[in-house]
């Protein structure tokens, strides 16, 4: 025999070296591709917003007035501002076909109302087949298409505990304010009339994750039907998808509070009874990482970091109180 033999292959304990650095490497890379995957879904998200942003000021310009949510009492029927919006997103069918005569969920709305629509939609949110509904029905099915944005509507009636040099905010009106008047159905906000300036106030913004209930990134309740707990809101046609901004507690569970954003994506809404009747009950909520995207009025589209103080929030909410806002939110 020759005293020297060629080596075929590898021992046992040299293959389990090359794994153990494989299973490392595929470790070490597994965080940087869901980084750029979450970076690749927040600039989408940004996208939507900017979209959104854009068709709402063409819109200001074609009808002389921001759209407006109409949420008159029972049995009128409920329109939310994105009908009037769906031509300048390129959705002009789903226009064309929609009868304000008709709620959101009934009659021959039903038929649209049940188609997604991609720019109201951010990526990053789990579980992009969930529907939502009319809790006054019973039951969701059949459910309406979802949105993970909602109008910056009003400072909450509920938020008591906000206030602005000794002067109160609760019910202070946005930009995409709700009308509830039957007299004066159609009436909405010119942007002339942002005295606040509209790179200081919001449009829309992120309340992701409606119907279902998150608190601090868990999800707590599918929210399928009623009675299961869930927040009311999240149809991108329904107006009771609006936010009326109201601070929760840390834990995300009551209100009012001192956390503007991520603390929780709406208040659980066991029926239409309590606080909030037949109202939304939605809140400022993303799946990004420190923080939820926004449209201001201006069309520019920006990050509010988590931390931001609920004043200064509500202040973003408003479109002539004369807040000072910080620069750092």
């Amino acid at each position: 025999m020759n005293a020297y033999h060629a080596r075929k292959g590898f021992t046992l304990i040299e293959l389990l070296v090359v794994i153990a650095i494989i299973a490392i490497l595929i470790g070490l890379l597994l965080p940087a591709v869901q980084k750029v995957r979450e970076a690749a879904a927040r600039t989408q998200c940004s996208n939507n917003l900017k979209q959104m942003g854009l068709a709402l000021l063409n819109a200001e310009n074609s009808y002389g007035q921001l759209p407006v949510s109409y949420r008159p009492p029972s049995p009128n029927p409920r329109v939310s501002w994105t009908i009037p919006v769906l031509p300048f997103i390129e959705q002009g069918n789903l226009s064309s076909g929609y009868n304000t005569s008709f709620n959101w969920d009934a009659g021959p709305n039903l038929a649209l109302t049940t188609t997604p629509i991609k720019i109201f939609n951010c990526p990053s949110t789990p579980n992009a087949q969930r529907i939502d509904g009319d809790p006054t029905n019973g039951n969701w099915t059949p459910g309406v298409a979802v949105t993970d944005y909602g109008a910056s509507s009003t400072i909450s009636p509920l938020a008591t505990n906000l206030s602005y040099n000794g002067q109160s905010m609760a019910n202070l009106p946005g930009l995409l304010w709700k009308v509830t008047s039957t007299a004066d159905p159609r009436r909405g906000v010119r942007l002339l009339q942002c005295t606040d300036g509209l790179s200081n106030t919001l449009l829309v913004i992120e309340s992701a994750g409606r119907p279902e209930l998150y608190r601090q990134g868990h999800l707590i309740s599918t929210g399928t039907a009623p009675p299961n707990p869930y927040v009311n809101g999240g149809g991108w046609c329904r107006p009771g998808s609006d936010i009326d901004f109201l601070p929760s507690t840390a834990d995300g569970t009551s209100y009012p509070g001192t956390c503007a954003i991520d603390c929780t994506n709406g208040f659980a809404y066991p029926g239409t009874s309590g606080p909030f009747g037949t109202e939304g009950s939605g809140a400022p909520y993303s799946f990004h990482s420190g923080g939820i995207n926004a449209v201001f009025g201006d069309g520019s589209v920006r990050f509010i970091h988590q931390t931001v103080d609920v004043v200064t929030f509500a202040s973003l909410v408003t479109m002539s109180n004369g807040e000072v806002l910080p620069s750092d939110y």
